[in-house]
Order: C-alpha cells, then structure tokens, then sequence
C-alpha cells in the first residue's frame, strides 16, 4: 500500500465550490468556469466550445486570472446537457470535488518560448490529472492553488499562489524547481529546490502534510502562507520528510540556487545557450513581460476586461492549431497563420503592451451581476477616451460594481466604486476607500477622472 493511501483521515466532503460541477449564477445567468489543463487549448476543442457558449449561453466569454474560460448566460435547464458536452472534450472531472482541486497555473508560452528554462506541460498536465485522481487530495480548501512555471518572456513571478513550483537556471544534473510557499516569487517563503522528476510526488506529500498540519490548529487556515506563518516551514519541510519514501529530494535541503528565469527587456526574442538560459542580468529587478503582439512562435491577443464573445473566439482559432490561455486575461495563438493579426485587429483585441486600456480594471457590473447598478464596461471605455493622458501616468484605474471589488479588491490608483447608480471616487485605495468625490453619476464620474490631473493624483498619495 502507498503511502497515500495509508493517510489515516480518510477524505470527508465539503461544499461544492463555483466550477463547471458547479456554476455560480449571477446577474445574467449561470457562470460555467471552464478548466483547460496548462492552459493548452486545441483549436478544435476553442471551436466546439464557442458552439456550445452559442447554443447554451448568451455568448460572452470571460477570461479568467487564473487562467480558465468562463462561459456566461447559461440556463439552469440546460446545465446537464452542457456538462456532457464538455465531458466528451474532456473538460469535466468526476466530480464536483475533483473539479475544485485542480486550480493549477502554468507558464502560457511553456514549449514556445526558447528562452524558458524548460518545457513545463508535462509536469503541470501530470500534477492536474494527480490532483483529479487522488480522493486523499480532494480536502484541499476549494482556491488552493499550485503554479508550475517555466520562466522566459512570459513568467509568473507576480502571480500569487500556495504552493510554487518555478524553474531555475540549470544545475550540474540538469534543470531544477525552487519550491516556494505562500505568495508570488520574491514574497513566497522557499523551502528550497526539487528535481522535475520529483515534482508530483513531492507536490502530494505537501497537500497532505497542509491538511494533517492545519487539524492541529484551533483555527485550521484555507492557505499555505497562513500554515507557515503560524507553524513555520521547518514544521513542515519534516512532515513532508516523512511521508516521502526513498531519497529526499533537494527541496528538503537549505542550499541557495540562482534567481529564476525571467526575460530583460530587449533580449526576449534570442534563444541563449543551454549556459545561458533562465539568466538574469547583474542588477536587475522585476522582470519585462513580453506577450502581446506578434511574437517570434506567436500572437497575442487581449481583450478589454478580459471580455470577447464566441464569434471573436471562434476567428482566432481559424487562424491557429492551438490557443493558450493566460493569467493575464489574454490569448496566444501559437503558429499563428497568416491574417492572424489583421483579424484580431479587426475584431477589437489589443496587441500592444502599452495600449491604456490594459490600465482599466472593471466588473461585469449592472449587464453581468444581481449587485451591480452601473455599466462599469461603458464607463470604463469612457475613461479610456477621455483621460488618455492620466492613464499613460497611472498603474490601473478600476471601475467596480459594488464595494466587494470582485475584479480588483485591492488598492488601485483611481477606484470607481458604485452604489445605486452613482459612483463615489477615491485615489490610492480600495473598493469602498475614503471618496475624493461622492455620489457622481456615470458621466459627471468619467469627466471628474478626466479633469484629474497627475499632479493632484500624486499629491494625494
């Protein structure tokens, strides 16, 4: 008997969390979160799931942070028929419980981009489908996440998870994982490093140290990072010593590594040496995400707020044999064919790092969710229009529906936050912040953001 299955707390039930077994309904319909493994998704199947978004929804798609389709409008009478569609793709586990453990994020340029460190999809394809078959795992509270990253021009350093699994510059016996805990790169707590080899089982030794662990509290925590910061990783790093048979693997060791891959700006399109790859230049700090646009072995392809429709899916995938989806709230058409760009010009997708829309963060809000009162998409293109110049300056102006800031909750530099129709405005705060202004209807909202100057946004910080 394995040593997975000798875990002496067999698996218990829990709540269905908001997933394809399980959509969430909001304003205008049912939301049906669609789960693409690494992230990879065959023309074919981006095709047959515009037909279905067609045929059971009300044909708008929303890309996900965390790297998933989301099909809108769908009717509770036509759940089941959908779910076996999507179960003949093979976008449906067994179960709801299976369904909400698989929250795996993955580099979208993994075997695309010549300067990653590796080709990661076969480990995160083999942790996704390790975390759909193993019943033990199942426990895991529904948003504990797992990221697999490869480094090059499109990493993740930013994005924020439980457990972390990036590639480093390659060692004597080949490339390695630094494993970290709880956070993006640098705010993860690192237990150390692994051998790709050694990823899945070292993987499932952590989830389940993470449940034994968190019984013992009088508060058990839903995440990683609160685990270590109430036990500490050396608590840890020895209960998952002990469930692991045979050699432990470097990540069990204290040694440093070097940084992880990232791409510096101006490099990204050459391809270094086997010595090389991963590198980072003397100095450098965050790393310059390069996706959008024409790519060397791509096209990227963003929409405002993460929002096409199927007809728009449906172009792009006659233009490629295959779509990656990203956290970004993007699409990469891999090889794409000719006309690539011109279509996806035509069909409203932005292709440039520095178009400001990419500055606007925003809700469904009044077209898509029960809470919302305002159309927070319109009042945020209107913003784009009219304070162009504030937007080159800022970070993110963010147009939410209500104070829960579902598309942004943390602090943005500008924050629309709306009630009963009318907007109250704050700087440098949060959904629901101290107002700089009160009570604005959408257009006196939009004009007040325009006449803001930089200056007096600067002062206030």
């Amino acid at each position: 008997m394995s040593a997975i299955t000798q875990l002496r707390n067999p698996p218990r039930r829990r709540g269905m969390c908001p997933g394809v077994l399980a959509p969430m309904e909001v304003g205008d319909g049912l939301l049906v979160r669609v789960r693409v493994p690494a992230g990879v998704l065959p023309a074919a199947s981006a095709k047959r799931i515009a037909e279905l978004g067609r045929r059971y929804g009300n044909g708008l798609v929303d890309l996900s942070h965390r790297g998933n389709l989301q099909l809108r409008g769908v009717a509770a009478t036509d759940m089941a028929a959908l779910i076996e569609e999507l179960r003949a793709l093979g976008y449906v586990s067994e179960g709801a419980e299976s369904e909400a453990v698989r929250n795996v994020l993955t580099s979208p340029t993994a075997g695309l981009d010549g300067t990653a460190v590796l080709d990661v999809r076969p480990y995160a394809l083999a942790l996704d489908a390790r975390l759909a078959a193993d019943r033990d795992l199942h426990r895991l509270p529904p948003k504990f996440g797992w990221l697999v990253d490869g480094g090059g021009q499109a990493t993740l350093f930013d994005s924020s998870t439980d457990v972390r699994f990036d590639a480093v510059a390659e060692a004597v016996d080949g490339p390695l994982f630094r494993v970290g805990l709880g956070g993006t790169f640098e705010g993860a707590v690192v237990l150390g490093h692994c051998r790709p080899d050694d990823l899945i089982e070292l993987a499932a030794a952590l989830a389940r140290a993470f449940l034994e662990l968190r019984q013992t509290l009088a508060e058990p925590p839903r995440r990683m990072a609160g685990l270590v910061k109430t036990l500490g990783v050396e608590v840890l790093r020895e209960r998952v010593a002990g469930m692991l048979t045979g050699p432990l693997p470097p990540a069990l060791a204290r040694g440093s590594l070097p940084p992880p891959p990232v791409a510096v700006e101006g490099e990204a399109a050459a391809v270094p040496s086997p010595s090389q790859r991963g590198r980072v230049r003397e100095g450098a700090t965050s790393p310059t995400r390069l996706f959008l646009g024409p790519q060397p072995f791509w096209l990227g392809v963003a929409f405002p707020f993460g929002r096409l429709d199927v007809d728009r899916l449906e172009a792009l995938a006659a233009h490629t044999h295959e779509i990656r989806i990203t956290p970004w709230r993007a699409l990469l058409l891999a090889a794409p064919q000719d006309g690539a760009e011109e279509t996806a010009t035509a069909l409203g997708g932005i292709l440039d790092h520095h178009d400001i829309r990419l500055k606007l963060t925003a809700c469904s809000g009044v077209t898509g969710c029960d809470v919302g009162t305002t159309d927070t998409h319109a009042d945020g293109l209107a913003i784009a229009e009219r304070a162009a110049g504030l937007l080159e300056a800022v970070r993110m102006v963010h147009v939410s529906g209500c104070a829960k800031g579902c598309a942004h909750p943390g602090a943005a530099d500008v924050t629309l936050t709306a009630r009963e129709g009318v907007y109250d405005v704050a700087l440098n705060a949060a959904p629901g912040g101290t107002p700089w202004r009160s009570g604005l209807t959408p257009s006196e909202a939009v004009t007040a953001v325009a006449d803001l100057s930089v200056e007096e946004l600067f002062r206030v910080r």
